[in-house]
C-alpha cells in the first residue's frame, strides 16, 4: 500500500515537472526557429516572381508575420493553451496543425511499429546466447554483425538497401507513398478504409487485402534499416548486464543446486539483466517514433518526419514547434515510464 503511494506521488510530481518542460521546450522551439534565416511569405511567393511588393507587403500582414517577434510570442502561446497550435502555411496550406499531427502521425507509427516489435525480442535473445557463449565462435559472429549497425548510419544503410533492391535486383522499391492529396484547404486521405488512421489496423478491420499488401510493401525495405541499425545498442547492453549478472553469487549458488542453465539463464540472470535494459527498449521506443526523419525522407515516406523536414526548408513555424512539442511529450513520457517499468522488473526498487 506505501510503495503504491510514493509510486503514484512519483508520478504526479514527474508529471508536473513534465508540463513545465515542454512548456521550455515550446518557448526554446518558437524563438529558435524564428532565428532561422527562412521567411515563408517569401518562399510561398517565389513560384511568382512577378508578385508586387505591395501585395507581399498585404500577405505578411495577414499572417501576422509583419508584428514584433514578442507579440507574436503572445499570440501564439495564448492560442496554443486554448487548443489552437497554428495553422500551416507551406507544408499544408490551410489545415490546422493539430489536424496535420492527427493525420501524419499513425504513419510515423506504422513506419516504426514493427522494428519497435522486433528489436526488443532479437536483440535480447543476440544478448543472451553472446552472453552464453562469451568468446566463442556464437560471441564472435553476433558482435560482428552487430557492430555493422554501430557503424553504418541509417541514411547510408537505407540508401543501399534500396538501391540493391532496385537497380540490383530490379524490383520496384515502392519508393513513394503518398497517404493524402492537398486539396484546396484539406488534406484528403487517399484511401476509403480510414476508420483509425492507421493503414493496417484498417486493413485488418476491412478486410482490405490490397491495402494491407501495399502498406507492408512500402514498410518493409525501411523496417529492415531500423532494425539493422538499432539492433546493436540493446545487444550490447544485454550481453554486458547478462555477464555481469552470471558473476554473482546467487547465480552461482542457483547453479551448484543443480538448477538447470535453462532455469538460471530464464529465472534468475534475465530479470536483474533487464534492468538496464529496459531503460535502452524504452528509449529505443521513443527515439524511433521521433528519428524515423532519413527513412521517411530516403523512402518518400510522409510522416512526421518528412513533414519536419518540409517544415523547416520552407520555414513553416507553426508546424516545426508542434512537430517538436510532439516528440519532446514522447521522450519525456519515456523515460517516465522506463522508471515505471523497473519497479515491475526489481520490485526491491522504492521511488520515494
Amino acid at each position: 500500500m506505501v510503495k503504491s503511494k510514493n509510486m503514484l506521488m512519483y508520478i504526479v510530481k514527474r508529471l508536473i515537472i513534465m508540463v513545465v518542460m515542454v512548456f521550455f521546450v515550446l518557448v526554446a522551439t518558437f524563438f529558435l526557429t524564428h532565428l532561422m534565416e527562412v521567411n515563408p511569405v517569401l518562399n510561398k511567393m517565389s513560384s511568382d516572381p512577378r508578385v508586387p511588393y505591395e501585395v507581399y507587403l498585404q500577405e505578411r500582414d495577414r499572417v501576422g508575420a509583419d508584428k514584433p517577434l514578442y507579440e507574436q510570442f503572445v499570440i501564439y502561446i495564448t492560442n496554443f493553451f486554448q487548443g489552437n497550435w497554428g495553422t500551416s502555411y507551406i507544408v499544408a496550406d490551410g489545415v490546422p496543425v493539430t489536424t496535420l499531427i492527427t493525420i501524419i502521425f499513425p504513419k510515423t507509427i506504422e513506419l516504426v511499429i514493427i522494428p519497435i516489435i522486433i528489436i526488443p525480442f532479437l536483440s535480447v535473445k543476440l544478448g543472451i546466447n553472446s552472453a552464453k557463449h562469451r568468446n566463442k565462435w556464437q560471441d564472435n559472429i553476433i558482435r560482428g554483425v552487430i557492430m555493422l549497425g554501430v557503424c553504418i548510419p541509417i541514411f547510408f544503410l537505407a540508401t543501399l538497401i534500396q538501391y540493391f533492391v532496385s537497380h540490383i535486383l530490379n524490383v520496384y522499391t515502392y519508393g513513394v507513398i503518398n497517404f493524402e492529396t492537398q486539396s484546396g484547404n484539406s488534406i484528403t486521405i487517399d484511401y476509403d478504409n480510414r476508420l483509425t488512421g492507421f493503414r493496417l489496423i484498417d486493413a485488418f478491420l476491412f478486410n482490405d487485402q490490397a491495402l494491407l499488401h501495399d502498406t507492408l510493401l512500402h514498410l518493409f525495405l525501411p523496417s529492415v534499416a531500423s532494425i539493422v541499425v538499432s539492433l546493436a545498442g540493446i545487444t550490447r547492453q544485454t550481453r554486458a548486464s547478462m555477464l555481469d549478472v552470471m558473476r554473482k553469487d546467487y547465480v552461482r549458488t542457483a547453479r551448484a543446486k543443480g538448477v538447470a542453465e535453462k532455469d538460471v539463464i530464464n529465472k534468475h540472470a534475465l530479470r536483474n539483466a533487464l534492468i538496464p535494459t529496459s531503460n535502452e527498449i524504452v528509449g529505443l521506443v521513443a527515439s524511433l517514433l521521433i528519428g524515423s526523419l532519413f527513412l521517411e525522407i530516403i523512402f518518400n515516406y510522409k510522416g512526421m518526419g518528412w513533414y519536419l523536414f518540409a517544415a523547416i526548408q520552407g520555414g513553416d513555424y507553426v508546424v516545426i514547434t508542434g512537430i517538436i512539442v510532439i516528440d519532446s511529450i514522447i521522450i519525456i513520457s519515456g523515460t517516465l515510464v522506463a522508471d515505471v517499468l523497473y519497479t515491475l522488473i526489481d520490485p526491491r526498487i522504492v521511488y520515494t
